[in-house]
């Protein structure tokens, strides 16, 4: 799921990165190669994110490895609460969720969201859903996801009691462009990454770690085809 909007330790580092430019003996270049060298050569990772934007908040957990993926999204919305499931199996995207994530979140009608509360959706590739439904729950996509483009720059932080140089630069989803900064661990591979943009009050922060756990994720039985569900 395309990331929209962590606890309050990884959000106090969101506004710490954006910040603070530091000198280093690597440029910001090199040091995102690095960081996303590495972690290319990695299996799979476990990552929470939390977010806010705009009336809503969410919370995502997700364990991604590289041909599968799960993640496990709880949300506020108004003052009114919904979760849902997002799992890819084999480049297939499978969708469970309560009424309100599949109307109010994910924009099925009323209809279609009453029914189908609660029961598995397949979602193959190329359908208009797919993309926004399958972002982040690959490890390649979800690297792809947090990679900051240029005007780079330095940062520094301190985490967990130890002071963390890591790489910020500019990302765009859902129509917002914002501030990324991505801090990596002692191996390089990423550990936190924030997003910030003050003027559309949207600030997000994700915690990443359990790097190369074994992900068990199996495509769900009789999932519902998107186009019954929409008839298209």
């Amino acid at each position: 799921m395309a990331r929209v909007a962590t606890a309050a330790a990884v959000l106090a580092v969101a506004a710490a990165v954006t910040a603070v430019a530091v000198a280093s003996t690597r440029s910001p270049k090199s040091l995102r190669a690095a960081i996303f060298t590495v972690a290319r050569k990695q299996h799979s990772v476990h990552y929470v994110e939390q977010a806010a934007a705009q009336g809503l908040r969410q919370t995502m957990v997700s364990d991604v490895a590289k041909t599968r993926g799960i993640q496990r999204i709880a949300f506020t919305l108004q003052g009114k609460r919904g979760r849902f499931t997002v799992i890819v199996v084999r480049r297939i995207a499978y969708l469970r969720g309560n009424s309100l994530a599949l109307h109010g979140y994910l924009g099925f009608t009323t209809g279609q969201a009453a029914t189908y509360h609660g029961r598995w959706i397949s979602v193959p590739p190329g359908t208009a859903r797919y993309k926004d439904l399958a972002a982040s729950v690959t490890l390649t996509s979800f690297l792809h996801d947090i990679y900051p483009a240029a005007p780079l720059a330095l940062v520094t932080t301190t985490l967990g009691g130890r002071e963390i140089t890591g790489v910020r630069g500019t990302n765009r989803q859902g129509g917002i462009t914002f501030q990324e900064a991505v801090l990596p661990d002692s191996k390089l591979r990423p550990l936190a990454v924030s997003d910030v943009d003050t003027k559309h009050g949207f600030v997000d922060a994700v915690k990443i770690g359990r790097w190369n756990e074994r992900v068990r994720v199996a495509a769900p039985a009789n999932a519902v085809p998107i186009s019954r569900v929409t008839g298209t």
